[in-house]
């Protein structure tokens, strides 16, 4: 469940770097990929927190869910500015890709434990 997880932030992150490319040029994300990404984000952490239930030991999953938590509230803040109309806060989608690189690392380093 957990390989099944990482599967899923990687597409997650993937469709991120695209949607970021598009944030620094100035464009507005098309919404299909925002979709996507959602998508595959909400997926990736569901799974984990699954995983976190029905393991033994959970808290080795914990800050990984923290990470990617904490990364869900800036795409929020992301996500809203979009329904706003207005162009994302180009500082913004940068602090929130890194926050999901290094939440993917952090489960990716677990994984390959």
């Amino acid at each position: 469940m957990a390989v099944a997880a990482t599967i899923f932030f990687f597409i997650a992150m993937l469709v991120g770097a695209l949607l970021l490319s598009h944030v620094l040029q100035g464009k507005m994300a098309p919404k299909k990929l925002l979709m996507l990404h959602a998508g595959s984000f909400a997926l990736g952490l569901l799974l984990l927190i699954l995983f976190a239930i029905i393991t033994d030991k959970p808290e080795k999953q914990i800050a990984t869910i923290v990470i990617f938590a904490v990364a869900a509230l800036v795409g929020f803040m992301l996500f809203s500015q979009k329904k706003k109309h207005q162009h994302m806060q180009k500082w913004l989608a940068i602090v929130y890709q890194a926050i999901g690189m290094g939440g993917l690392i952090w489960l990716l380093i677990f994984v390959l434990n």
